[in-house]
C-alpha cells in the first residue's frame, strides 16, 4: 500500500505492507515543495510552485510499480483546498501517479491525523489532545482509543504565518507576538468545547513539532516533553537573529529554518490558549492515517459506512424506501458496469447517493433534491473526499425533475461521462419504486451500447402500469434531449 500527503509545505510518501491487520512502513519520502508559497492574492497557484509539486510527484511515482493503483491514495490539504485552479493540478497529478487523487476538507484532514497517531501509541484510556501544525491549517483533535470525538481545522501554519508576520525574512519581535496573538484568536472559537471535552494527554505530530522538539533537546530545554518553558527558551535563541536566512540553531535543519519562528508562534499559543502543561510528539501523521483508512475500506467497518448511517438517522430518511431504491440501482449497475466500464468507486458513489436521495425532505418536500445536494455538499462527512462529496450532491441533485445542462459542472472532466450514467441508473431505481411498495417491481434486464439504453421487462407488464409507463416516457424526453437514448418493452 502506498499514501501520499500533498501538504502545503511538503509532500510525504509512505510505502507499507500489511501484518496481522497492522501497517509496516517500508519506505518514507519527503520533500520541501512549499506549495502555500505560490498562492496568489485572487487564491490561484502559480505556475511555479504547480510545476514543483508535480516534479515531486514524478519522483515518487518511481517508487510506486508493481503497486495496485486501488492501494495507492493521494490527498491534497489546505492549499489545494484554496487553489481555485486546483482542479488543473489534480488532472495532472493524477496523470502522473494512475491512482485517486482528492483533496480533503480540514475535519477530514484532522480525522486522518488522528488515526496515524492513533496507531502510532500504546493505548490509552483517557482522552488526548492531538494537533498537527501543517504548513496552511492546523487540525486539532481530541479523541480516545482509535475514535476521535472532537475534530477542528484553523486557518493557520507556518507557510502562511510566515508570509503574514515575518515578511522579506525579516525576525522582529513585534512580528513573533503578534503571531502568538493572532494564533490565540483563531483557537479562542474552539477552546470552550475543547476545555470541556478536556484531556489527559497532548501530543504533536507532523515535521513543526518535530523540529522543535529536536531544537528543545539539543539545547537542553526538553525536560520528559515539550513544556512552555522550553519553547520560551526557544523563542528567545530564535529572536537573536534578524533574518530567517541566519537562524542557525542546534536540531534545525537547513531547510526548516524559514518556518521556525512561525511554526513556533503558533506552537506557543497553543499552550498558552488551551493551557497545554506538556505535550510529546507521535511519529504518525496524516499519510499513515490514509493507510489506515485505505485498510479499513477493505474490512467488514468502513468509516464511510458509518457516516451514510448517522447522516440518514439525522435526516430522517425512510430507511425502507432508501434501501429499495438502492437495491434496485444496483442491480442495474451490476448488468451495465462491463459494458460501461464503472468500477468499484462509481458502484460506491450510486450506492451512497441511493440511500441519500430523500436526505431533503426533511428541509421541504418542494425541491428536496436541492436541499438534499446542499447538505451533501456543506457537511462534515467522515471518510468522504470533496470529490466523493461533489458527486453524491450533483447525483442527489438530478435524480429527478428536468435534467439541467449545467448539472456536471462541479465534476472533473474525466469523470463526466461516468457520472451522467450514475444518473440514469438512480433515476430509473427512483422511478421504479414511486410506489413505495416491497412488491411493485417485476425482473427486468437492461442492456446498454455507448448512450444506448434498453429495457427489458415481462411481456405486458409495463402496460398494466400506467403511471410507470408514463414516468418511463417523460424520462425517455428528458434524455433525448442530451443526445441519450432510452428504450423500453
Amino acid at each position: 500500500m502506498a499514501a501520499i500527503d500533498m501538504g502545503s509545505n511538503s509532500f510525504h510518501m509512505v510505502i507499507a505492507r500489511t501484518e496481522s491487520g497492522e501497517i509496516r512502513p517500508v519506505q518514507k519520502l519527503a520533500e520541501k515543495v512549499m506549495l502555500a508559497t505560490g498562492l496568489q492574492p485572487d487564491d490561484s497557484l502559480d505556475e511555479d510552485s504547480m510545476q514543483r509539486g508535480l516534479e515531486c510527484l514524478r519522483r515518487f511515482a518511481q517508487c510506486l510499480d508493481g503497486i495496485d493503483p486501488k492501494l495507492v491514495r493521494c490527498v491534497g490539504t489546505n492549499t489545494l483546498r484554496k487553489a481555485r485552479n486546483g482542479n488543473a493540478f489534480l488532472r495532472e497529478a493524477r496523470r502522473i501517479l494512475n491512482c485517486p487523487v482528492e483533496v480533503v476538507n480540514g475535519r477530514e484532514e484532522a480525522r486522518l491525523i488522528y488515526l496515524g497517531v492513533s496507531h502510532s501509541l500504546a493505548h490509552d484510556e483517557g482522552n488526548r489532545l492531538v494537533f498537527d501544525i501543517g504548513g496552511g491549517s492546523t487540525e486539532f483533535i481530541i479523541g480516545r482509543g482509535f475514535e476521535p470525538i472532537l475534530t477542528e481545522s484553523l486557518h493557520m501554519g507556518c507557510v502562511s504565518y510566515r508570509e503574514q508576520f515575518f515578511s522579506a525574512g525579516r525576525i522582529t519581535e513585534q512580528g513573533f507576538r503578534k503571531a502568538v496573538i493572532r494564533a490565540r484568536l483563531e483557537l479562542a472559537s474552539i477552546e470552550p468545547a475543547y476545555r470541556e471535552q478536556g484531556w489527559s494527554a497532548a501530543v504533536g505530530a507532523s515535521g513543526t513539532v518535530k523540529a522543535i522538539k529536536n531544537a528543545l533537546i539539543e539545547n537542553g530545554w526538553y525536560q520528559d516533553g515539550i513544556d512552555l518553558a522550553g519553547l520560551y527558551q526557544l523563542r528567545d535563541k530564535v529572536l537573536s537573529f534578524q533574518q530567517l536566512g541566519e537562524i542557525d540553531i542546534a536540531g534545525i535543519k537547513a531547510d526548516r529554518r524559514t518556518v521556525l519562528p512561525s511554526g513556533l508562534a503558533i506552537l506557543i499559543g497553543i499552550f498558552e490558549q488551551l493551557g497545554v502543561d506538556k505535550a510529546h510528539f507521535s511519529d504518525g501523521a496524516m499519510r499513515e492515517g490514509i493507510l489506515y483508512d485505505m485498510l479499513g475500506r477493505h474490512a467488514p467497518e468502513d468509516v464511510r459506512e458509518r457516516t451514510v448511517q448517522a447522516l440518514m438517522q439525522r435526516y430522517s430518511v425512510d430507511e425502507k424506501q432508501a434501501q429499495r431504491v438502492q437495491n434496485t440501482a444496483l442491480e442495474l449497475f451490476r448488468q451495465v458496469e462491463r459494458d460501461w466500464d464503472l468500477g468499484e468507486y462509481c458502484r460506491d458513489w450510486l450506492h451512497w447517493s441511493a440511500l441519500c436521495h430523500e436526505l431533503g425532505l426533511v428541509v421541504s418536500h418542494s425541491g428536496f433534491h436541492r436541499h438534499g445536494a446542499y447538505l451533501l455538499t456543506y457537511s462534515d462527512l467522515p471518510g468522504f473526499t470533496r470529490q466523493d462529496q461533489r458527486i453524491m450532491a450533483t447525483l442527489v441533485a438530478a435524480h429527478r425533475r428536468k435534467l439541467r445542462p449545467n448539472m456536471l459542472d462541479d465534476v472533473l472532466s474525466h469523470l463526466q461521462e461516468k457520472v451522467l450514467r450514475l444518473v440514469l441508473l438512480l433515476r430509473l431505481a427512483v422511478v421504479f419504486h414511486r410506489s413505495r411498495r416491497d412488491d411493485g417491481l417485476a425482473e427486468f434486464a437492461i442492456s446498454v451500447r455507448s448512450n444506448q439504453v434498453n429495457l427489458k421487462f415481462a411481456p405486458g407488464w409495463i402496460e398494466q402500469r400506467p403511471l410507470l409507463l408514463a414516468d418511463l416516457q417523460q424520462e425517455q424526453d428528458y434524455w433525448k434531449k442530451i443526445d441519450c437514448t432510452l428504450e423500453f418493452e
